[in-house]
């Protein structure tokens, strides 16, 4: 069986290796792109700020928002006192891979947003109760009101946006100066036009089954954009991305709770 995640290849991890495992060929069929901002002039007065000491903490709420930094030019230096957190494991693996950094602080129940509020040391009287919060452009407030409320002083930059790579229902090529990750390998993409042909082909006999993985809301709007061809089974992660694609008329078969290769396979009933 073949089964196709809606992100970038550069993005895989213990998601695409556990699967891979299981004796599934994982492909890519990436439809939204993150991208620095067009006007980095905010980021990179923010970096600056974070040069001279100015913040106690820096916040890292997913590893784009890491590459984002890396790619204007930060190699992990935070000076003398200053902490780095970051929401959960993933973040730190990239954090780790691009700057060297080895021991972030991150929340040890629940990492997301709510956890990182919930855990994150109060600012001590007297001391700087400056944070950097760098987060993707379309970012919700909740993490930076949280913050806010125990009393630190929350700097929010936009340090990319997601951009949907569906235009005029095909694929564009995206914008390679600002994108963060490499151009993926075309062997590792799942040619959409192909498997619609093979399918319309092969209706009588069994074609290698094709399940298409959705990760976020932003890329079920592109696959529905893009289009998915019949007889190609969904599975959403989350709730708010099975929404999304019930909404868009392409209900997901299955709904997972997490993402992990456990519950895909779960899902397929393997």
């Amino acid at each position: 069986m073949r089964i196709a995640l809606t992100r970038d290849p550069a993005q895989a991890g213990p998601l695409e290796a556990g699967l891979r495992a299981a004796g599934l060929q994982v492909q890519f069929l990436p439809v939204t792109e993150q991208r620095l901002p067009a006007d980095t002039t905010e980021l990179t007065t923010a970096l600056e700020r974070l040069s001279h000491g100015d913040f106690a903490w820096v916040l890292f709420t997913s590893a784009n928002t890491v590459r984002a930094l890396v790619k204007l030019g930060w190699d992990g230096t935070v000076p003398a006192q200053g902490r780095v957190g970051v929401v959960g494991p993933g973040t730190a693996r990239v954090l780790r891979t691009l700057t060297g950094i080895t021991s972030p602080w991150m929340p040890e129940a629940e990492k997301s947003a709510a956890g990182m509020i919930q855990e994150i040391p109060e600012p001590a009287p007297g001391a700087n109760t400056e944070l950097l919060l760098p987060q993707s452009a379309q970012a919700r407030s909740q993490l930076r009101d949280g913050l806010s409320a125990i009393g630190w002083q929350v700097t929010q930059v936009s340090a990319y946006e997601t951009d949907c790579l569906v235009v005029d229902g095909t694929l564009a090529p995206g914008d390679s100066d600002r994108r963060l990750l490499p151009q993926p390998a075309r062997e590792d993409l799942l040619d959409l036009d192909q498997l619609a042909a093979d399918l319309r082909r092969d209706r009588l006999t069994h074609v290698d089954p094709t399940v298409l993985l959705v990760t976020s809301s932003s890329a079920a709007d592109g696959l529905a954009d893009l289009g998915v061809p019949e007889r190609v089974r969904l599975l959403a992660i989350g709730r708010p991305t099975a929404r999304t694609l019930s909404r868009r008329g392409i209900p997901a078969a299955s709904v997972l709770s997490e993402p992990s290769a456990d519950a895909v396979m779960a899902a397929l009933g393997r």
